[in-house]
């Protein structure tokens, strides 16, 4: 891969990284860090890329296996997490990020890929080597959870039904 490529795709592809690595580990110094590693190891990759959404689902499986792998880590267990970690949001948006953060992994997981970054269901499936009723069954429940997340009123005191 050459250079200009290899620029291309972390232009085209950081955010997305980012924001998925965030998703998981809920650092941002942790998230860059994963962030880093995927595109070292889209640098050391030895294949061409049909298309650049072939080399961002190759980005996104990567970025969720080192996100994982670091949750398994000792290390990870260790640190603490703090609020300022999620990024400027208006109130509504970090409310709402809040609540996403809250779902366990294989939630957040899918609600990142199917919302965030806009893959349809088999996509995901495909994305995540899971089967599509799987992804279905685990959007419903997320969706589920979160709306009784938002719904609570001990979100800053106010009801966030609004952001729906």
């Amino acid at each position: 891969m050459s250079n200009e490529e290899l620029n291309e795709y972390i232009k085209m592809f950081h955010g997305t990284v980012y924001r998925l690595a965030l998703s998981y580990v809920r650092n941002c110094a942790e998230a860059e860090d994963i962030c880093q590693d995927a595109f070292v190891k889209l640098m050391g990759y030895k294949g061409e890329f049909e298309t650049p959404e072939n080399c961002k689902a190759w980005l996104i499986r990567v970025t969720i296996n080192l996100s994982k792998n670091l949750l398994k880590s000792g290390r990870f267990t260790r640190c603490t997490e703090l609020d300022e970690n999620i990024p400027m949001l208006d109130a509504e948006q970090r409310g709402l990020m809040e609540a996403v953060m809250t779902l366990p992994p294989k939630y957040r997981s899918v609600i990142h890929l199917y919302y965030y970054e806009g893959y349809s269901v088999k996509e995901t499936a495909d994305i995540l080597g899971v089967s599509v009723s799987s992804v279905t069954t685990r959007l419903a429940r997320a969706r589920e959870r979160l709306k009784t997340l938002l719904l609570r009123e001990d979100y800053d005191g106010k009801s966030i039904q609004k952001a729906f």
